[in-house]
């Protein structure tokens, strides 16, 4: 029950982080229909929405230093996919909770207790080095706005069109502090749900795992009862094991689906905004010829937070697609071929070593294939274009 607790304790932070009750036990984490709750949420979404909106405004409209409009451009891009981030996964609230109500009962009877606890260690180590990411490229951007301050100019983290640049004035000021902390808020709230879609993406890996080593087992308990006078035992056993394994993998071939229904957009939109937001940040990092040591920190962790997270997502869904491979060799080796039934059990083995030999392929918009590959296509890609735009502004003549 190991998988439950960790849904469940993930599924009440994602509710205290004001995007919604995603538990398929009704009660257990939100006492009913609250009000207050709802009025929370309405407040705190309106208020992202507001300031990305002011964002976008300041990006087209607004006066302001080239930095400026560089951190305005990226932070525009980069709330706007976050919000379409959140809202594909509030929408899809009552497909959340049927997929983690599969998530937990799925392989559930025989889930090993070590694999389990190895399990949660990798998630909790992808989470905490993911929040770690986001909320250091985060500091730099105070220290960054700080400097600024320090400097002469006014403080800043969040470009908008309102204040204006040459606007210090108190309302001034405590709007930019204000956007501030709307900020450190809005990353909770990010981090949260894309720390849903990789605990999802591991915790299927692992069901995958889960179901392999079961299958394993049931050769190992099969020659364990082979002896003289216990063969039918023996087949019946095997018999009934097998049909059990069957049905397990069958509902994780139909999972991926519930998967990419619900969180699916998540993947997709974090593909776009690493490839996108890299581009521009890492061109506004190799052309800018007097930019501080503080403002090029801010950009590369900035970047390194896009990427790893894209490597989360694309990397675990790829682990997936390697394990569910692995499945046809377990399935065959059963020891079926050693029962008495081995005739009756030949057809469902054939058909069972066929299912498995077509790997799942986790899939975005079921086009954008999740692969280990997509990945390494991505980087290149942007490394591509920041090469010829680079080369291409070396040789234009001043």
């Amino acid at each position: 029950m190991k998988n439950y607790f960790i849904l469940k304790n993930l599924c009440r932070k994602i509710y205290l982080a004001g995007a919604g009750d995603f538990w398929f036990e009704e009660g257990e984490i939100s006492q009913g229909k609250s009000l207050r709750y709802r009025l929370l949420c309405f407040i705190v979404f309106s208020t992202y929405i507001s300031m990305t909106l002011l964002e976008i405004i300041g990006v087209f409209f607004g006066a302001m230093p080239n930095d400026e409009r560089s951190d305005c451009t990226s932070f525009a891009v980069s709330h706007t996919i976050v919000l379409c981030k959140m809202f594909s996964v509030i929408v899809n609230r009552k497909r959340v909770k049927e997929l983690n109500r599969k998530l937990v009962e799925i392989c559930k009877d025989h889930e090993d207790e070590h694999r389990v606890a190895e399990n949660y260690r990798i998630m909790k180590i992808n989470v905490v080095a993911y929040a770690v990411s986001v909320y250091g490229s985060f500091v730099f951007f105070l220290f960054d706005g700080v400097r600024k301050m320090m400097t002469g100019s006014h403080f800043i983290t969040i470009v908008t069109y309102w204040p204006f640049y040459d606007d210090n004035s108190a309302i001034a000021v405590t709007f930019r502090l204000f956007t501030t902390g709307v900020l450190g808020v809005m990353l909770a709230t990010m981090i949260c749900i894309d720390s849903f879609a990789i605990i999802t993406l591991i915790m299927y890996k692992y069901k995958f795992i889960t179901l392999r080593y079961y299958l394993q087992g049931l050769r190992e308990q099969f020659d364990k009862n082979n002896h003289a006078g216990n063969e039918e035992y023996a087949t019946d056993q095997l018999h009934s094991g097998f049909i059990e394994g069957i049905v397990m993998h069958s509902h994780l071939i139909s999972l991926s689906k519930d998967i990419d229904r619900s969180v699916g957009a998540v993947l997709a939109l974090q593909v776009c905004l690493s490839s996108g937001s890299a581009v521009s940040l890492v061109l506004q990092l190799a052309l800018s010829k007097d930019m501080t040591v503080a403002a090029q920190l801010k950009i590369i962790l900035f970047v390194v937070a896009l990427y790893f997270l894209l490597a989360l997502f694309l990397c675990n869904a790829g682990e997936i697609t390697y394990q569910a491979s692995l499945l046809s060799d377990s399935i065959f080796y059963c020891g079926w071929h050693a029962s008495s039934m081995r005739r009756d059990l030949r057809q469902l083995v054939l058909f069972s070593c066929a299912a498995a030999q077509r790997p799942i392929v986790m899939k975005a918009f079921n086009m954008l294939e999740l692969t280990y590959g997509t990945f390494i296509q991505v980087v290149r890609g942007t490394y591509s274009v920041v090469a010829l735009i680079s080369a291409q502004n070396e040789s234009t003549p001043e």
